[in-house]
């Protein structure tokens, strides 16, 4: 994630965030374009955070241009080397796994065996396409992992992808993990604390009853990493937040049968998140819902909607509480406000989605939980997709919030911005109330 926060140029009045316009070229002009918006994925342009997969070897030079409403500007740029995986987990750092015995396309060298190994710690698994496999299991330990496919055919067929299931034995948690091209049948969960997860062009759609067509982001760490876990013999200041988690292209599409599986197309808390191109829709409750986030890209995503029963959001962001982020769980907890999100370029709603509110960033309701800070959020660029129920496209409650260049899917309908300043959030003080920059 590339992270230009601290820029200054110009006269660009009080709040640089939302002020400056951030110009990024990642340096890698394959010509390639996010299916859902058409956009380059080469470039970003608009707020002061954006994110990048490199998926080809080499050095990169990436520049932003950080400009001033007065045409003022400055540049800066920032090397990135990528490494080969084929020299990085080279030999028999590599493990071909195919319950048929067919290695043809398994790198020369490569360890090969018709089961998964015990351990995946310092290797790259490379599943035989077309078959079938046991549960991914990444470990608290294992780092450095990468898990994908080889050979040619349908995706990699897996129950579910586990990230550092269960009590932890050790404080060296999940680092380095990448999962792509499987085709998972129950889910992604990554549990308590964890960093540099990378989930790359995953199929989550199994059609049926309670499939659990989700990914899920520190869905533990409130029982893990606090005393409610009496038999935890890891020192609760060796957990720390889930951060650096890319989700990148994958498709997740759930159910509505009213059970609760799946909850979320995607849900969780964390930092330095970045979800890019990905479709997803249909769940019991929201599409894609962050309970905390700081410092996060959303962006070229298809994010549906449509819920189990009506009154949720295709995107819902809320927060912990006012305090300010550390990426130490025993500091900040679950306590610290929401800060610095760009929602850029996505297509939000569906004209079958029944829901009455499309995006909401906001305290999670108006009464008992909305002593909820959130602050530094842009959304701009997105196409709003209305369904049958829908009254309001954007719902913002907090301060430092700016929508801009957002319309609807329909060609001359206007959108709907509400702000929301009243007396329905008791426990939100004023000054986390606004300013909105609306210029939709």
């Amino acid at each position: 994630m590339f992270d230009a926060t601290a820029s200054s140029v110009g006269t660009s009045g009080t709040y640089a965030f939302h002020d400056l316009t951030y110009e990024f070229n990642f340096g890698n002009p394959n010509g390639q374009t996010w299916s859902h918006s058409g956009e380059l994925k080469n470039t970003q342009t608009g707020g002061p955070l954006a994110a990048h997969v490199f998926e080809q070897a080499g050095t990169y030079s990436v520049r932003v241009r950080v400009r001033a409403p007065n045409g003022q500007y400055t540049d800066a740029t920032v090397s990135v080397t990528v490494q080969d995986p084929s020299a990085y987990y080279s030999g028999t750092r590599t493990v071909c796994v195919s319950t048929s015995a067919n290695y043809t396309g398994c790198p020369t060298g490569a360890t090969r065996q018709t089961t998964l190994p015990d351990s995946l710690d310092g290797k790259r698994v490379l599943l035989r396409r077309g078959e079938s496999f046991a549960t991914i299991n990444v470990r608290h330990q294992d780092d450095v992992v990468q898990v994908g496919a080889y050979g040619t055919g349908a995706k990699p067929r897996v129950p579910s992808v586990q990230i550092g299931p269960g009590r932890a034995a050790t404080a060296d948690f999940p680092d380095d993990i990448t999962v792509m091209d499987l085709d998972i049948a129950n889910g992604i969960e990554q549990t308590a604390s964890a960093s540099k997860l990378l989930f790359l062009r995953n199929d989550l759609d199994d059609a049926g009853t309670r499939v659990n067509n989700s990914i899920v982001i520190g869905s533990a760490m409130g029982y893990w990493a606090t005393t409610s876990d009496t038999y935890r013999t890891v020192p609760l200041s060796a957990f720390y937040n889930p951060h650096e988690i890319f989700v990148v292209e994958n498709r997740v599409i759930g159910s509505t049968e009213n059970d609760d599986v799946p909850l979320a197309n995607l849900h969780g808390s964390g930092a330095r998140i970045a979800l890019l191109g990905n479709e997803l829709g249909r769940s019991s409750q929201h599409t894609v819902r962050l309970y905390s986030a700081y410092k996060t890209v959303i962006a070229h995503n298809a994010i549906r909607g449509i819920s189990s029963d009506g009154v949720r959001h295709a995107l819902k962001i809320h927060s912990g509480g006012f305090g300010e982020y550390n990426n130490n769980f025993s500091i900040s907890g679950g306590t610290w406000a929401s800060r610095q999100i760009v929602i850029t370029n996505n297509l939000v709603g569906d004209p079958a989605d029944n829901n009455n509110w499309t995006v909401a960033i906001r305290p999670q309701n108006s009464q008992e939980n909305s002593g909820e800070g959130i602050e530094d959020v842009i959304v701009e660029s997105n196409r709003l997709a209305r369904g049958p129920r829908t009254n309001v496209d954007i719902l913002v409650v907090g301060r430092r919030i700016t929508t801009r260049g957002n319309a609807r899917t329909v060609d001359g309908a206007n959108l709907t911005v509400s702000t929301e300043q009243s007396a329905s959030y008791p426990s939100l003080p004023q000054s986390w109330r606004g300013p909105y920059f609306v210029r939709d």
